[in-house]
């Protein structure tokens, strides 16, 4: 089953949409953020910073803290509880692997053909965690590509160890895994297509706009906040200083995605199809 759900993933024209998007977008997003601003501040291209004055935003890749947050895999501006296009990406893909059967009928010759309905969850937590893991792997290297190129555009010198850069990526390659196993979830509960998308997406800017609410409210971001799904995957990545460790972060991401799938299951088990 695994190896059915596998070739459903990767050969739907959505979910290419989805991984193309995805990396696409990061690649975007880094070439600008990562090597032309800091290009740009540092004189290699354009004026200078000098004469560019306020309209240069804040950037860099001159410190160990500015290479590390280059290095996220989900994006250099991807901040604490910030989106990006790859984020959005790997969760829109995940609802699209939880939902794809329903859309196309797929579901019923999969229950004839496997009646544990479990199994199929499994298989498809599988097929999904998988190329979760091989999408992550691809936005590590794309950033750590825009790093190597921003560094002699930049005449910056490498300042953070192999050790660091290999763990930010393997943190990171997880987080896209578990964030796309996040949308699966999603994808199973809600079904429909467009619902799932909808609901994936409208969580995501609600997440947002929670936070900034309540830092208007208390002056600070409070606890709570700091434990909500997509703010936790930026502190797992450990790109940048982060209130809770990037070991706890990551594991209470994985009880988030591990309480959404119990949910699917259990729903799986009960609908009609």
């Amino acid at each position: 089953m695994f190896r059915g759900e596998l070739l459903k993933l990767t050969t739907t024209a959505a979910t290419k949409v989805a991984l193309a998007v995805g990396v696409l977008g990061l690649v975007a997003t880094q070439l600008v953020l990562v090597v032309l601003l800091p290009a740009l501040a540092s004189g290699t291209i354009g004026p200078g910073a000098d004469a560019l004055g306020d309209d240069l935003p804040a950037s860099g890749v001159a410190n160990a803290s500015a290479q590390l947050a280059a290095l996220s895999p989900l994006g250099a501006s991807g901040g604490g509880g910030s989106l990006s296009i790859a984020m959005l990406a790997v969760l829109v893909l995940g609802v699209l692997a939880g939902t794809t059967d329903y859309r196309f009928g797929g579901i019923v010759p999969t229950a004839l053909a496997e009646p544990r309905r479990g199994r199929i969850l499994a298989a498809k937590v599988v097929a999904t965690g998988v190329t979760g893991l091989v999408l992550g792997a691809a936005y590590a290297l794309v950033s750590l590509v825009a790093l190597l190129v921003s560094l002699p555009a930049t005449g910056s010198a490498l300042a953070v160890g192999i050790v660091d850069i290999a763990a930010v990526m393997a943190r990171g390659t997880v987080v896209v895994a578990l964030l796309a196993l996040l949308g699966l979830g999603v994808g199973v509960l809600a079904r429909n297509q467009l619902a799932g998308v909808l609901i994936m997406l409208g969580a995501a800017v609600l997440e947002l706009m929670t936070q900034g609410v309540a830092v208007l409210i208390s002056g600070a971001q409070p606890l709570w906040a700091q434990v909500l799904p997509l703010t936790l995957s930026q502190a797992a990545i450990g790109s940048a200083p982060a209130a809770i460790p990037s070991a706890a972060a990551l594991a209470a991401l994985a009880g988030w995605v591990a309480i959404i799938l119990a949910a699917a299951a259990a729903v799986i088990r009960r609908r009609d199809l």
